[in-house]
């Protein structure tokens, strides 16, 4: 199991969010945390998640994204994926969400390292 690492980095209204490891019930609360913080700030109306170093995500993950997502949008905010692994597209595609969550055209699928 890989450890979930989360950094944040916010400058003018800008937030995005690059996250490393597995996210499951057990890091789930934690990824929540790092991007609540970030759609919480008020000078905050987009959000970049870059997804290209997730080695596993699960349904608990899946929730959290969805929810950030509403979250912004209530906010009239936007939250794009701007890479994703491919355990996070398959994830997607199977609950069928890989249309709905933004993912820029120039979106970059990036191969999770060798364990």
């Amino acid at each position: 199991m890989e450890p979930l690492s989360v950094t944040v980095t916010t400058r003018s209204g800008h937030a995005v969010v690059r996250l490393r490891g597995e996210i499951d019930i057990a890091t789930a609360d934690a990824f929540r945390s790092a991007l609540d913080s970030a759609v919480e700030h008020p000078a905050v109306s987009s959000l970049d998640l870059d997804l290209g170093r997730v080695s596993f995500i699960d349904c608990s993950g899946l929730r959290v994204l969805v929810g950030v997502r509403r979250a912004m949008e209530d906010k009239g905010g936007t939250v794009r994926l701007i890479r994703r692994s491919p355990a996070v597209e398959r994830l997607l595609s199977a609950a069928g969400l890989d249309e709905r969550l933004h993912v820029p055209p120039s979106h970059v699928k990036v191969p999770v390292p060798a364990a």
